[in-house]
C-alpha cells in the first residue's frame, strides 16, 4: 500500500512486474496462474487537487473457451485513467464517465487496482479468435453458417400454443 497524495505530489512513476499468482480474485477468473502483470502507472494531481492514476496494465492470461471449454491463452491489457477520493459523496461531482477509487484512509492499494482493471479487461465470454478445432467454421465470430443454422432451427421449432393468438385476434 502507497500513500497515493505524497505520490501525486511528486509526480511519481510505478513500473514493474508481479506475478500473476499474488492476484488472488484475478487468478480465480483464469485457468492457471502462470505469467507476470506487467504495468506503468503514473500519479499527479488533476485541477481540483485530487490524485490522479494513469498508465496502463497487461498480462497474458489463460482462459476458458465457451464454445469448447478448451483452453486458451489472451493478452488482456488495459488503459488506466482514474481519480481517487477520499469520501464516496464526493462521486457526485465527478463527470458520469469519469472513472473513480474511493479510498480508505490516506493509502491505497496499487495491487487492488491494476487487479480491478485486469478483472474487467477479461472478455465477458471468452471464446477463441479464430474458432474451435472441431467445431467447424460454425463457430467463428461473424460466420454466415451460424446465422443461417439458427434461421432453420427457429423454423424447425415446435409452438404447442401458436394456434392460441390466432383464435384471439378475431
Amino acid at each position: 500500500e502507497i500513500d497515493y497524495a505524497k505520490q501525486a505530489r511528486r509526480n511519481a512513476t510505478w513500473n514493474g512486474s508481479e506475478p500473476l499468482v499474488n492476484f488472488d480474485r484475478l487468478c480465480l477468473l483464469l485457468h492457471g496462474k502462470e505469467g507476470q502483470v506487467k504495468f506503468s502507472l503514473a500519479f499527479s494531481m488533476d485541477e481540483q487537487c485530487r490524485t490522479l492514476i494513469t498508465g496502463n496494465v497487461s498480462a497474458a492470461v489463460n482462459l476458458e473457451c465457451q464454445i469448447c471449454l478448451g483452453e486458451f491463452s489472451e493478452q488482456i491489457s488495459c488503459e488506466i485513467d482514474t481519480v481517487v477520493v477520499e469520501e464516496l459523496n464526493e462521486l457526485f461531482d465527478l463527470d458520469q464517465d469519469r472513472a473513480a477509487f474511493v479510498a480508505v484512509g490516506k493509502c491505497v492499494s496499487l495491487q487492488d487496482i491494476v487487479e480491478d482493471e485486469l478483472m474487467v479487461a477479461i472478455p465477458m465470454v471468452p471464446k477463441h479468435r479464430s474458432g474451435c478445432d472441431g467445431h467447424g467454421a460454425r463457430f467463428i465470430e461473424g460466420s454466415d453458417a451460424k446465422a443461417e443454422s439458427s434461421e432453420a432451427a427457429y423454423e424447425d421449432t415446435y409452438r404447442p400454443f401458436s394456434d392460441l393468438a390466432l383464435k384471439y385476434k378475431g
